[in-house]
């Protein structure tokens, strides 16, 4: 029988939900033929120990070092012998026979090059999980917070699509890379993830990629999954926010010019702007009913990373690419 999915999971110090996520897939998914890869990106709890003792049917490759998210899944897709290639985080966890509804909704939608599914939280909660594709726009409106005083709207939150309920079957930018479905066929033509995304950005190129080549990636609202979010990136989570900058820069860089990281400079010091200049005296006047700390904090890593940025491309005299971001 032909390979119908080979599932790519890339773990990072998360054993107790990596192994609740395979037990999860091993108990439903049936029907299909598929196979399993975990790339273990050097953890130290024993991640792939557990793997071994409770899952010897997995292809299990364990990396020396932490080589990202990028680079490892594609490490993955050397060997991956399905027709659909699926991107499984590790929090992630199975409720019914999920995989075999995303291969027949590929089956049956020949258009689609790649797709997502509903994710929930732990309580059964909605993940607003699609987004469009990032803009100097929609920089400019979280920049002013408009997105924030404005959520429901498709104006002012265009990048979150005005928190769109994700109810109905339709075409998008971007669904989360924590299950994301894609033919094999396609990926050979784009060549596999852009390796100098370390983490974040990942699956927004992927798509963006698959866009230019005409491709279409679908949301699928039939086909819940949950998702625990965010269990290998809060453990490092001033690292975390330094990549997802980084990948930032070179998402901007890459796909819209150099220009466009000017730009995004520019809406950066009207962010700072902002908050030094209006939320926290307004915050110090009334006795600092808000917390904006966690503002200050990101603005903090955000310029840096864009200071970073502008002194590696000037060092490099423009010809470092995606060294200029500063990923690893």
């Amino acid at each position: 029988m032909d390979m119908d999915l080979s599932v790519i999971i890339v773990s990072w110090n998360v054993r107790d939900f990596l192994k609740r996520c395979l037990e999860s897939l091993y108990r439903y998914t049936v029907g299909i033929e598929f196979e399993v890869f975990v790339v273990d990106n050097n953890s130290y709890d024993a991640s792939p120990d557990m793997v071994r003792q409770s899952f010897s049917q997995v292809n299990l490759i364990v990396n020396k070092d932490n080589l990202g998210f990028a680079k490892a899944n594609n490490q993955a897709l050397t060997f991956c012998s399905g027709r659909y290639i699926l991107f499984l985080n590790p929090d992630t966890e199975l409720l019914d026979n999920s995989l075999k509804l995303m291969v027949d909704f590929m089956d049956t939608h020949p258009e689609a090059s790649a797709a997502g599914c509903k994710l929930i939280y732990s309580d059964g909660s909605l993940q607003h999980s699609c987004r469009h594709f990032p803009s100097l726009f929609t920089d400019l409106m979280e920049k002013l917070y408009l997105d924030y005083v404005f959520p429901q709207s498709p104006f002012f939150n265009f990048y979150r699509m005005g928190l769109w309920p994700h109810d109905t079957l339709r075409k998008v930018d971007v669904p989360y890379g924590a299950c994301i479905i894609i033919r094999k066929q396609a990926i050979d033509i784009l060549g596999g993830m852009d390796e100098r995304f370390f983490m974040y950005y990942d699956e927004i190129d992927l798509c963006y990629r698959i866009k230019q080549t005409g491709g279409s990636v679908y949301f699928i609202p039939d086909i819940n999954i949950v998702h625990h979010a965010n269990r290998s990136s809060s453990q490092v989570s001033l690292e975390t926010q330094q990549y997802k900058y980084r990948s930032k820069l070179l998402f901007f860089k890459k796909h819209y010019g150099m220009l466009s990281a000017w730009v995004l400079f520019i809406n950066l010091c009207f962010n700072k702007l902002i908050v030094w200049g209006i939320l926290w005296p307004i915050n110090a006047i009334a006795g600092r009913r808000w917390d904006i700390g966690h503002l200050k904090s990101a603005i903090r890593i955000e310029w840096q990373e864009y200071i970073r940025f502008l002194k590696n491309r000037f060092s490099c005299h423009g010809k470092c690419d995606g060294q200029g971001a500063g990923v690893r």
